[in-house]
C-alpha cells in the first residue's frame, strides 16, 4: 500500500516535472549558434568540433559506469540537484575559456553533470507515476515536457542569432541563466521510493549486472539500435548546421532554420503518442527511413553548394524531418527502455543504455570528424547516409522478432522477470 503522503509528494513531483523539464533538458539559447560560436569565437575547426562531441560521449560511457554507486548513495532528488551544479559549470567553462584542452574538460563536468540527470530525471518521473498507478501517462507526459523545452528553444534558437550578432557571448549568459533556473527547481522534488538499492556498484558488479541485463532479447536490441541510431542522430545535427553555413546562408538565417527544427522536435516529443497509436511496433521502423531520406537528401542537394529557393526548401523540410524525429525518437525510446523494470533495476538498466548509446556517439564522431579532414561536409553527410541506411536496416531486420511484442509474448528473462500480473 502507498500511503497519503508518498502519493501527494509523487503527484508533486509529476505535477514539477512538466515545468522542470523546460529548463532542465539540454541548454539553451545555445545550440542554434553552437557550430558559429566555435568556429569564429573560438576558432576549432569542423574536425575538432566533431572530436570534442566526440571527448563529451566518452566522458559519459565512463560516468555512466561510476554514476550508479553515488545515485544510490545519495537518492534521486540529490543526484538531479547535483547534476544540474556541474551541468552550470559545464556552461561557465565555454564562457570563460579559449582553451582546447579546457573546453574537453568542461565536457567532462558536463557528463558527469547530464550523467546523474539523464538517469535520475526519467526514474523519479516513473516512479512517480508507478506510486498512483500511472505509468501508462509515462510517454505522455514525458512527450509533453520535452516538447515544452523544444517550443522555448526554437523561441531561443530565433533570437540567438541576433543576440549572437550584437553580442557573442548573450546567447551563452541566457543559457546559463536558464540552468540556474533548472538548479533552483530541483529543490522541491521529492523522493517517493521508499526502497533504494543497496548494490554496490564496482567494476566486478557492473560486469556481473550487465551480462545478466544483456539476456534479455527485447533489451539487446534497444541498446544495439540505440547505439547505431543515437549515433547517427548526434552527429547530424552538426554536419547541417556546417552544411547551412558552407552554403552561404547568413548567420541569423542559420538559426531561424535551428529555430524551426527545434519547433518539430517538439511537435515530434508532443506527438509520439499518436505515432504510436498509428504505426505501433513500426514506429522506429518509420522514424529511421525518415531520418537516413533527409540524410541523403541532405547531402546530395548541397554537395555543389550552390542553391536556390528550391534547394533552399528541401533543406528546410529535411532539417524540419530530422527534428521531428529526433523529438519522437526521445520518448519512444525512453519508454521501451522503463518498461518492466523495477526500482532495483531500473537505474542499471537506464544506465546501460546511455552507455551504449554514448559509445555509438563517440564512434560516429571520431569517425566523422576523420573524414571532415579529407571530405567536405555535403560529402560526409552522403558517406553518412550511405553508411547508416546498411547498418540501420540491418539492425531493424534483426528487432523484427524480439521487440514489439505483446507482454505475454515475451520469456520472463526478456522483460527482467517483472510480473505482469501486478
Amino acid at each position: 500500500m502507498v500511503d497519503d503522503i508518498t502519493k501527494k509528494n509523487a503527484k508533486n513531483n509529476i505535477k514539477l516535472y512538466k515545468k522542470y523539464k523546460m529548463f532542465a533538458y539540454d541548454w539553451l539559447f545555445y545550440y542554434a549558434i553552437s557550430v558559429l560560436f566555435l568556429t569564429t569565437i573560438k576558432h576549432f575547426s569542423m574536425a575538432q568540433i566533431l572530436y570534442i562531441n566526440g571527448f563529451y560521449a566518452l566522458f559519459t560511457i565512463i560516468f555512466q559506469i561510476l554514476c550508479n554507486n553515488l545515485i544510490n548513495k545519495l537518492n534521486l532528488k540529490a543526484s538531479i540537484i547535483l547534476g544540474n551544479i556541474f551541468n552550470i559549470i559545464y556552461c561557465s567553462m565555454y564562457i570563460f575559456t579559449n582553451s582546447y584542452v579546457f573546453i574537453i574538460i568542461g565536457n567532462m563536468f558536463g557528463a558527469f553533470g547530464f550523467t546523474l540527470k539523464n538517469i535520475s530525471e526519467s526514474s523519479i518521473l516513473y516512479a512517480s507515476l508507478k506510486k498512483i498507478d500511472k505509468i501508462s501517462d509515462f510517454s505522455k507526459i514525458e512527450g509533453k515536457s520535452n516538447s515544452k523545452y523544444y517550443y522555448y528553444e526554437a523561441f531561443a534558437s530565433f533570437i540567438s542569432g541576433f543576440l549572437f550578432i550584437l553580442n557573442v557571448y548573450i546567447p551563452l549568459i541566457l543559457c546559463l541563466i536558464n540552468l540556474i533556473i533548472a538548479f533552483v527547481m530541483s529543490f522541491k522534488f521529492k523522493n517517493v521510493d521508499s526502497k533504494v538499492s543497496q548494490n554496490k556498484y564496482g567494476i566486478c558488479k557492473v560486469f556481473t549486472d550487465t551480462k545478466n541485463i544483456l539476456t534479455s532479447n527485447r533489451l539487446k536490441v534497444i541498446y544495439i539500435f540505440s547505439f547505431a541510431f543515437a549515433g547517427i542522430l548526434g552527429v547530424t545535427s552538426t554536419l547541417y548546421k556546417a552544411i547551412l553555413t558552407d552554403v552561404g546562408i547568413q548567420d541569423q538565417y542559420v538559426t531561424m532554420i535551428v529555430c524551426v527544427a527545434s519547433i518539430f522536435i517538439g511537435i515530434g516529443a508532443k506527438s509520439l503518442f499518436l505515432i504510436e497509436k498509428k504505426f505501433k511496433n513500426k514506429t522506429l521502423s518509420i522514424l529511421s527511413y525518415l531520418l537516413l531520406t533527409s540524410l541523403l537528401i541532405i547531402g546530395i542537394t548541397s554537395i555543389n553548394n550552390n542553391l536556390n529557393i528550391y534547394s533552399n526548401i528541401i533543406l528546410i523540410i529535411c532539417i524540419s524531418i530530422i527534428g521531428l524525429v529526433q523529438g519522437a525518437y526521445r520518448v519512444a525510446v525512453k519508454k521501451y527502455i522503463l518498461s518492466f523494470t523495477t526500482h532495483k533495476i531500473r537505474n542499471r538498466i537506464t544506465s546501460l543504455y546511455y552507455i551504449f548509446e554514448n559509445i555509438g556517439s563517440t564512434m560516429f564522431s571520431f569517425s566523422i570528424g576523420i573524414l571532415l579532414d579529407y571530405f567536405n561536409t555535403s560529402t560526409v553527410c552522403i558517406i553518412l547516409a550511405i553508411i547508416s541506411i546498411v547498418i540501420i536496416f540491418s539492425i531493424l531486420k534483426y528487432m523484427s522478432t524480439r521487440l514489439g511484442l505483446r507482454p505475454e509474448e515475451y520469456s520472463p528473462k526478456d522483460i527482467n522477470n517483472v510480473d505482469i500480473n501486478k
